[in-house]
């Protein structure tokens, strides 16, 4: 009892070291009631709400953010590190416009000008014709910059070793071009480099940062997530065939890019303030970069809506194996399969539900009237082992594992998840599980830098724009919840199937990882909706009289074998932003 009372103690030290206190008491009372442990006894007293005004408005912790990013620019210039870089490229600042807002231009060049970093040259791309007495009766920061019409042009014209393209109104850091040269010299092969942003306000103060994951290609079909300020390598760009007429169509630059790109790299850093004012020009102007890109491609800006569904039309329906454990839990049950039996239009699946010794003899008697396959499993509660088991009965190309305690929602819940999964490069995908109240129970997990796998969303309302609308995107994570996750049987084989090691947690993060491992992406989708209880499923699983005494430690020491078995992701999440904290807000900055 002693060592486990001292790896608890160690591992929530950790979180609170890591996360600080607030993080830690939140995820502690959430964790205790959704065991069913009332620590609190007064009815009256909303804890969530409590804990939640104690934690720093997103604002504050915002500014306390720029203020120490500010200070790194003075330490930057007081330092002189621009001695310690190796490589020290030139670089072509291409300011894109669509209009002859002089304001915006300057606002745009000044901020240039002011580079810690200073080995650049300025082009500006427009779509209207300025000649040399525009520039030089406007601004005085605009008389020796030289205007183009056509991206052929900056080809020909420009000398840096990276094109760096910028929109007019945005303004950089003053650091900005320091941190991309760090950049490239930790990461010299980078052909594609894109940042994190914010937004500037009519009172000038930043605001609202996008701290954005690492690549991902599903995402960016959804969201436009890379355009606001990019930098290319400028033989990248010189191999690449873009349309004479594509001035300042930023996200068709990015697209044709990333399809000849192989090194796309992410710095996580809000070195460009978006002007508030320039999105809605954006917006007028999808529907002309669309027009530009193949068909199948979707458009869509910051605040974008969700891209159509896809759903492919099988000439002969795959079949999908879909699998349930179960224990004691007749009505949860019957619940489940009468969704599926009267609310599925895929036809071609088969269901297996694995019963691990119920002694209900009322489920018992319901097993004798199903048509579908059901097999026993004798021993403790093991998550892992229970599906390898079923897979080895399992006639499907696709395996659905699936919980007991959910319920299908949609007709077309298994068509979706079938198509997605059947895409080039995909090898699992997970839905959008909703809590009876509407709210989300899952929209894919993440990974703490503790290495912890978390569930961030829960209890907002299912579709919220929280966080640029990730909510409501395809978008690749390192995990999705085995709840309810599908993959093809062969890639399932590939991985050698679950880790027996994994009883209760973790076992479904560590699946999705060997995915990724094996070269394939794990989607979550929010064009599929399944109601899930949440741990339900796993408290009528296990001994009722074991459960409060063991579940703390089945957590802690899968947790911990979890961590030993993937070190690396003490690194951060690839699809996680670091300045990000459990729930997409802005992490507490010391």
């Amino acid at each position: 009892m002693a060592s486990k009372l001292s790896l608890l103690y160690h591992t929530s030290l950790e979180i609170i070291n890591t996360y600080g206190l607030s993080y830690f008491l939140r995820i502690a009372v959430y964790e205790l009631k959704n065991q069913g442990f009332d620590l609190f006894r007064n009815p009256t007293l909303d804890y969530f709400s409590e804990l939640e005004s104690r934690i720093d408005s997103q604002e504050e912790l915002y500014n306390r953010y720029i203020e120490n990013f500010d200070l790194e620019i003075s330490r930057n210039i007081s330092q002189n590190k621009e001695d310690t870089l190796k490589i020290k490229p030139k670089f072509t600042l291409v300011v894109l416009t669509n209009t002859k807002n002089f304001e915006y231009i300057n606002r745009t060049v000044q901020t240039i000008k002011e580079q810690i970093y200073d080995n650049y040259e300025i082009l500006l791309l427009s779509d209207s014709t300025f000649d040399d007495s525009d520039l030089n009766n406007k601004k005085e920061n605009l008389q020796d910059v030289t205007c183009y019409t056509k991206l052929s042009d900056i080809k020909k014209n420009s000398n840096g070793d990276f094109i760096c393209f910028v929109q007019s109104g945005d303004k950089l850091s003053k650091n900005a071009l320091f941190k991309i040269t760090n950049h490239i010299n930790t990461n010299p092969d980078s052909e594609l480099i894109y940042t994190d942003h914010d937004f500037y306000d009519k009172n000038n103060l930043r605001r609202d940062p996008f701290f954005k994951p690492d690549w991902s290609p599903f995402l960016f079909q959804s969201l436009d997530y890379l355009s606001t300020f990019f930098i290319v390598k400028k033989e990248i760009f010189n191999q690449t065939s873009f349309d004479d007429d594509s001035t300042n169509m930023a996200y068709y630059i990015t697209r044709k890019i990333t399809e000849k790109s192989k090194e796309i790299s992410h710095l996580q850093l809000p070195i460009c303030s978006v002007n508030y004012e320039y999105i809605f020009y954006k917006q007028k102007n999808e529907n002309k970069i669309n027009s530009k890109l193949e068909k199948n491609t979707i458009i869509h800006n910051l605040h974008s809506i969700p891209p159509p569904k896809l759903e492919i039309n099988f000439e002969n329906e795959p079949l999908v194996t879909i699998i349930i454990p179960t224990k004691n839990n007749y009505k949860i049950l019957k619940r489940c399969l009468d969704s599926i039996n009267q609310s599925t239009l895929y036809k071609n699946f088969e269901i297996i539900v694995v019963d691990n010794d119920s002694t209900d003899s009322e489920l018992k008697q319901y097993y004798k009237s199903l048509k579908c396959t059901v097999l026993n499993f004798n021993g403790n509660f093991n998550f892992s082992k229970i599906n390898n088991y079923a897979v080895k009965h399992a006639k499907g190309d696709f395996l659905l594992f699936l919980n007991d305690d959910t319920k299908v929602l949609e007709k077309n819940w298994l068509n979706q998840l079938v198509s997605l999964c059947n895409q080039d490069g995909v090898g699992a995908v997970g839905p959008k599980l909703l809590f009876s109240n509407n709210t989300i129970q899952h929209a894919g997990s993440i990974i703490l830098e503790t290495g912890a796998s978390f569930h961030p969303f829960q209890h907002i309302f299912h579709d919220s724009n929280l966080h640029f609308n990730f909510l409501n995107v395809t978008r690749e994570c390192s995990a999705v919840t085995g709840a309810c996750l599908i993959t093809k049987k062969e890639v399932f084989d590939g991985i050698n199937g679950f880790d027996d090691d994994f009883d209760v947690y973790y076992g479904d993060t560590d699946l999705c990882l060997k995915i990724i491992n094996f070269g394939l992406s794990v989607l979550y989708t929010p064009n599929v909706k399944l109601l899930h209880e949440g741990s339900h499923s796993i408290k009528s699983k296990m001994n009722s009289n074991t459960l409060e005494k063991n579940q703390a430690h089945f957590a802690v020491e899968n947790y911990h074998r979890f961590i030993n078995k993937w070190p690396k992701l003490k690194n951060g999440d690839p699809f996680y932003n670091r300045n990000l904290g459990w729930d997409f807000s802005i992490k507490s900055v010391e």
